[in-house]
């Protein structure tokens, strides 16, 4: 069986030969150049000039001497996607980053020292408010012919000579990531809740874009187009980031669109990436024509290997999930990488629909041996038709097997032994019908706006209850703070998602920003004042930015020292601002040891004895929190709110 029968037979529910292994075939199931670079010496090939795949997340292009050895069943053959095509690096304008501007007009940018990925830091359509903005954006021509020189030629010796796949990729990210990344996501959120016609506009535009991209692209590679590439994230660790309505209301029929297009004119199956815990969206998948789900992040709430296939495996195929690049990939030995590949196997390969691959990229920080590691497992346990095969495994088999570790946390809990439990929204409601239950109509239509999530109302209701004489401090206490637990109380228990929250919150700070002069002047204080970052290396801010504008609705003094923040800088914000609690947030498990450094940072400063120190992003956990020497962990934003004032009343 060549690459391309054991592939197409595992995406048909068929049990080719062996599990098909995908190293490097798409631009979310590669390698860091770092690990790349470690891997090529580690298995004794020559140095050799890396080619990068996708600049944005800095990904490898795996040469033919890596595939060889590792027996690589999948090959992209791509026309030149937004990640590659007609990018400028910037060395010089831009103090210790290199940046550039993307054909979307996104800018992106990567410290110079530490920086293991670019990330976004200029969102074009950030300030757009009307639909001739949108109309009038110099957006990128999808057909161009410069994308496709050589595509036809490409996949068919792809096809024919090697007898390996042809992966089709896209023009760029997902249309609901590329109106996220136009319009930077602390906007597009707030706008599905205040602002819906105007960004359906947005996505409209960026999906006919996409099919007309794909209208160019099928016929060019005809019957060779063996798999799609598709990408949306539209879920977190815990759960999705919008709420299963919204999906099903606005995204899941342009997806439909789009995949109803790519199947009216191939029989190309289709690959759709989405990290996090989307099982509550499988079926709405299915049910849309996606073939096979990327990266399958195990270690995400209700994503356990078993139960997926369980449930869903009849009917699309698992492509990655084989080691957990959050868990045992980065600090774990060979033999646990093994372990929890063995498992994996077994979970996903019986019956076929399953492609082995690692959960998402294989980070900088993962040891070349485990990536080996993943790979023996592999070819001693994915053989299909021998006793031993997947799924055929006998009960001694597993005798004194460990469990495959899986980091499973429910969003609604704080996993580090916060005392009690977040109320309930009926249980808040109550609270505050209790202690704060005479308010006069102003304040009562303050409470109503910042619960609905409406920005524009709450700073008008506040600024006429301070008309009125009401005080800052009678605001705050009375209104604004119950009213963001209730916000708090109804994300953990999933009525709310994040566009909901965030919508709240944003109306919060606007307010606050109102209130806290008048409330200096009348002598009042904040609760505290909080120091928060996304430290050194990392870039990333969207948890960031939740968590210090929910610390300020609970009535905190929030200094916001932005991304890629050093240790030196939280020291001198400690000092200037007399700051009693410290957040450090790190998306990437590469940049998580940055937080350890930074509390000894402010040891070493005398300082530690004078604030509480906090840690959260989805590569952290309890133990990590522990191990480096933080007071607490939260999961989520509302989270951080309760052990903030925990960690503070202690």
């Amino acid at each position: 069986m060549n690459s391309r029968q054991r592939l197409m037979a595992a995406l048909n529910h068929q049990e080719p030969d062996k599990v098909p292994f995908d190293l490097g075939g798409t631009v979310l199931t590669s390698l860091h150049v770092n690990t790349y670079r470690n891997l090529r010496k580690y298995l004794g090939l020559p140095e050799v000039e890396v080619q990068v795949m996708d600049i944005f997340q800095q990904i490898a292009v795996v040469d033919e001497d890596v595939r060889a050895r590792l027996g690589s069943d999948v090959r992209v053959v791509s026309p030149r996607s937004s990640a590659t095509f007609r990018i400028a690096i910037n060395t010089t304008d831009l103090p210790g980053y290199d940046f550039f501007h993307d054909e979307w007009h996104i800018g992106w940018r990567k410290p110079k020292e530490g920086g293991f990925f670019y990330d976004m830091f200029d969102h074009p359509l950030s300030k757009a408010s009307t639909i001739e903005e949108i109309k009038n954006f110099p957006w990128p021509d999808p057909v161009d012919p410069a994308r496709f020189e050589g595509l036809r030629e490409r996949a068919q010796h792809t096809a024919e000579t090697l007898g390996e796949p042809v992966i089709l990729g896209g023009l760029a990210a997902g249309f609901w990531e590329l109106t996220c990344w136009t319009r930077g996501f602390g906007k597009v959120y707030p706008d599905l809740v205040n602002n819906l016609p105007w960004l359906e506009y947005l996505m409209d535009t960026i999906v006919d874009l996409k099919i007309a991209y794909w209208e160019k692209a099928l016929p060019l590679v005809g019957e060779y187009a063996d798999v799609v590439q598709e990408a949306d994230d539209v879920a977190g660790q815990f759960g999705l980031l919008i709420s299963p309505d919204i999906y099903r209301r606005v995204i899941k029929p342009r997806h439909k669109k789009i995949f109803d297009f790519i199947k009216a004119r191939s029989q190309a199956k289709i690959f759709y990436h989405c990290c996090g815990a989307i099982r509550d969206i499988i079926p709405d998948l299915i049910e849309v024509g996606v073939d096979a789900i990327n990266p399958v992040q195990v270690s995400a709430k209700g994503m356990e290997s078993k139960g997926l296939k369980r449930d869903f495996g009849k009917d699309i195929t698992f492509w990655g999930g084989l080691v957990d690049t959050q868990g045992v990939f980065t600090d774990g030995t060979p033999q646990q990488v093994k372990d929890e590949a063995r498992r994996r196997i077994d979970d996903f390969a019986p019956g076929g629909g399953f492609v082995a691959a690692a959960v998402h990229n294989i980070q900088a920080n993962v040891p070349p041996e485990n990536v080996v590691a993943m790979w023996e497992a592999l070819q001693e346990y994915g053989v299909y038709g021998a006793e031993s095969a997947p799924g055929r495994r006998p009960e001694s088999y597993w005798a004194g097997y460990p469990e495959a570790p899986v980091v499973v946390r429910a969003a609604s809990q704080s996993p580090d032994a916060i005392a009690g439990r977040a109320l309930t929204p009926e249980e808040a409601a109550r609270l505050f019908e209790e202690q704060h239950g005479d308010l006069s109509p102003v304040l009562n239509e303050l409470k109503d706006a910042i619960i609905n999530g409406n920005p524009q109302v709450a700073i008008e209701k506040a600024n006429k209850a301070l008309a009125e004489g009401v005080s800052a401090a009678t605001i705050i206490n009375d209104v604004v703070i119950p009213s963001m637990e209730i916000v708090g109380s109804k994300f953990e228990c999933g009525d709310y998602f994040l566009p909901e929250m965030m919508a709240s919150a944003i109306g919060t700070q606007g307010v606050m920003k109102a209130l806290r002069p008048k409330l200096v002047e009348g002598g009042g204080q904040p609760a505290a004042t909080a120091a928060i970052g996304t430290v050194k290396g990392d870039l990333h801010d969207i948890g960031k930015n939740l968590v210090a504008m929910m610390w300020e609705g609970a009535g905190f003094n929030v200094i916001d020292l932005g991304p890629d923040v050093p240790a030196e800088k939280f020291v001198s914000a400690i000092r200037e601002h007399n700051v009693q609690l410290v957040g450090l947030s790190a998306l990437l498990t590469t940049t998580m040891p940055m937080m350890g450094k930074i509390i000894t940072a402010i040891e070493e400063a005398g300082l530690r004895e004078r604030v509480k120190i906090m840690i959260g992003g989805p590569g952290t956990t309890p133990e990590f929190a522990s191990e480096i020497g933080a007071d607490g962990y939260a999961p989520d934003a509302s989270a951080a709110v309760r052990r903030a004032k925990e960690l503070l009343a202690g």
